[in-house]
């Protein structure tokens, strides 16, 4: 078995947050590494109480997963997009926003917890523009920060179209904007 010190360094290195590493690992005794991992992607650093796994039919909803900060990317599914076009929005989306929260400073803190804690992103679906377009409005109206993504139509939509949408912010702030939306999937 590796020394603790190590196994610490090394999952922290993997992006879990250090007091929940600190506190499995502390409690795992003599458990292999890869049962320690799988307890850390199942488990909430904010309850204690594991993260409920999405069944196959999509019914759980994302808000039923509580973390302090959370990026919730929204995805424009009719446009009917090849998975990696959709894994490379999600990604603008994701980097776009990730710089609108660094330029403001009233969200230093708010940005320091989401990384400290997994940097939580929830990808969910939108039928169409027009629910994206309404989407953005509402989450001005409750003043989230957001980042739009409109493609540039080089390979497989129209240019310009509005592909997807990200949001951060608290549990009480996204749910009034985002928390009915379905998971992708």
């Amino acid at each position: 078995m590796e020394t603790k010190e190590k196994l610490v360094k090394e999952l922290m290195d993997m992006g879990f947050p250090k007091s929940l590493v600190l506190q499995i690992v502390d409690n795992a005794g003599d458990l292999p590494k890869d049962l320690i991992v799988e307890q850390l992607l199942t488990s909430n650093p904010f309850s204690g109480e594991p993260i409920p796994v999405v069944d196959d039919d999509g019914d759980q909803m994302w808000e039923d997963v509580t973390v302090a900060y959370k990026m919730v990317i929204v995805m424009n599914t009719g446009l009917n997009m090849g998975i990696g076009k959709i894994a490379s929005q999600a990604a603008h989306a994701a980097l776009g926003l990730y710089e609108v929260i660094k330029e403001r400073a009233d969200l230093s803190n708010d940005l320091s917890i989401w990384n400290e804690n997994g940097s939580r992103k929830i990808v969910v679906e939108a039928k169409n523009t027009f629910d994206l377009v309404k989407l953005c409005s509402a989450g001005k109206l409750h003043n989230l920060p957001f980042f739009c993504v409109h493609d540039a139509g080089l390979t497989e939509v129209e240019p310009n179209s509005f592909t997807a949408l990200a949001f951060f912010g608290s549990d009480d702030q996204l749910k009034p904007v985002t928390g009915k939306l379905r998971l992708l999937k």
